[in-house]
């Protein structure tokens, strides 16, 4: 869980945070909304462990690995699922070792490698993202598998 207690932030004179309490739960969806300058990427940067508060305490567990996707991206002639993927240094170091694999003709470590991205679910990571952007749950997935009706719930940008 991400656990704010007491915690306070001011970016030079202007004071972002006062004595802030707040607990999201593993599982919970929240929307963060504000003006500009209100606090929200600083909260964000807090999270990520590149800035610290003034007093109080962001806590969450030591084992979460935290992955964002800057406010300004490079201009790259990829889709955005695509851009998200590189983020995951393991998959994206597999995908290239396995290209290369293919290009010299060894066997022997594409099928290591084969074995590799099925142990991180590498073959479904694209779906799987595509699935959580459009807001489709593994229920309406199932339903879709069974040719049931299928309700869009969400569209992602």
């Amino acid at each position: 869980m991400i656990n704010l207690s007491q915690l306070s932030l001011r970016r030079g004179p202007r004071l972002l945070f006062e004595a802030a309490n707040l607990v999201i739960h593993p599982g919970q969806r929240i929307g963060l909304t504000g003006a500009n300058g209100t606090g929200k990427s600083s909260l964000f940067a807090m999270i990520r462990n590149e800035i610290h508060a003034d007093s109080g305490d962001l806590t969450l567990p030591e084992s979460w690995v935290i992955a964002h996707v800057a406010q300004e991206t490079p201009a790259v002639d990829t889709s955005a699922i695509d851009y998200v993927l590189q983020g995951d240094a393991e998959l994206s170091q597999l995908l290239t070792q396995l290209l290369q694999a293919e290009k010299n003709e060894d066997g022997h470590l594409q099928t290591q490698l084969h074995d590799q991205l099925g142990l991180i679910d590498g073959y479904t990571a694209r779906t799987g993202r595509q699935n959580y952007c459009m807001g489709w749950d593994s229920v309406l997935i199932s339903r879709k598998m069974r040719s049931e009706p299928f309700p869009v719930v969400g569209v992602c940008g």
